[in-house]
């Protein structure tokens, strides 16, 4: 069972979307030679011209507060262990403990909670967009997504973060379908037989909550994105928060990369969608293949990363997915201000 909360959305897990305004139309086009396509809708934040953004400046990296997670998650309990890794120019200090009742804590560059159950949903990947289609099921989970949403956000406030500009996603899980994702993993080899979780009950059941960070109704694009291919894909398991929520609470929960924003002012021109799609058609019709390439995806968003400089930046671009004819998927970036591509490492 899947919902979404705060606005409706569209595609196999409803994924949200920011309210569309005007500018958001289908954009089909082929090139001369027909290698390149495009058929996408262009995702766009409300009240958005097309024309101009605000200029926003990234102040920092939005990490824990150290102090009040502490004393929220760690302070009062029986320590097993723990581990520690020193402060840098850009990152705190990391602590991760282990606590007596099977609790695992991280606070510093990320911050994450875990339970000693929390392995049986890990090792099955829950979260995974890979088993989205698999997350069917006639019964519906009894973890309610309104309480697991508001759980969350409780623990990131009691971390320190802010909220309000998160937009929320779920994913209901029951414990009928938890078993049979565990099954199909036993019966492929990705899962010793050992490991299954001695029994799934109804205690069981998640919901799966996800949050993007927004600027002014933007979306934000995430530093670790650019990485590499792997981790560029906008999908849910790449949101910045990602939380599995029982019916005994959160069972697990992770944070990295959020940001502080500040309008500078000033604001930024745009190139026009044509200009993007030029950029585009160039790349895939350079090169020296039999393919054809088709843009099924076009989102605009703000990027933050840090410099060569090594310095906090961001940028508006386009988000855009291309499948070739021989099913496979890749994702370009262009900055809508300039038009260029931004090549991921």
């Amino acid at each position: 069972m899947r919902k979404d909360i705060m606005i409706s959305g569209i595609c196999a897990l409803s994924l949200i979307m920011l309210t569309q305004n005007a500018y958001a139309q289908t954009y089909e086009k082929e090139s001369e030679s027909g290698k390149v396509r495009f058929q996408c809708e262009l995702e766009v934040p409300e009240n958005w011209n097309g024309k101009e953004i605000p200029k926003f400046i990234l102040e920092s990296v939005h990490f824990v507060d150290s102090e009040k997670a502490y004393a929220n998650f760690v302070e009062g309990k029986e320590i097993l262990d723990k581990h520690n890794t020193p402060a840098s120019d850009l990152y705190p200090e990391e602590n991760y403990y282990v606590l007596a009742d099977g609790t695992n804590v991280g606070i510093g560059m990320e911050f994450g909670v875990s339970t000693e159950k929390s392995a049986y949903y890990a090792q099955i990947g829950v979260t995974n967009t890979e088993n989205m289609e698999k997350f069917t099921s006639a019964t519906e989970s009894i973890v309610n997504d309104q309480d697991a949403v508001q759980k969350v956000k409780e623990t990131l406030e009691n971390a320190g973060y802010a909220v309000e500009n998160l937009v929320f996603q779920t994913s209901s899980l029951s414990a009928d379908i938890l078993r049979e994702i565990e099954n199909q993993y036993v019966a492929e080899g990705l899962l010793e037989e050992s490991k299954r979780k001695p029994e799934w009950t109804n205690e069981d059941d998640v919901c799966i909550v996800y949050a993007r960070q927004t600027v002014s109704g933007i979306p934000v694009y995430p530093e670790l994105s650019v990485m590499a291919q792997a981790l560029a894909y906008d999908t849910p398991e790449s949101s910045p928060v990602v939380a599995v929520c029982s019916t005994r609470g959160i069972e697990s929960l992770r944070v990295y990369g959020l940001y502080n924003f500040q309008e500078d002012g000033e604001n930024v021109s745009l190139k026009g969608f044509d200009e993007i799609a030029a950029t585009v058609e160039t790349k895939y019709e350079n090169l020296l293949d039999e393919a054809t390439y088709t843009v099924t995806r076009a989102k605009f968003y703000e990027r933050a990363y840090i410099n060569e400089d090594q310095q906090y930046t961001a940028e508006p671009i386009w988000y855009l997915e291309v499948n070739d004819n021989n099913s496979q998927k890749y994702v370009m970036l262009v900055n809508a201000e300039t038009g260029k591509e931004i090549y991921l490492m």
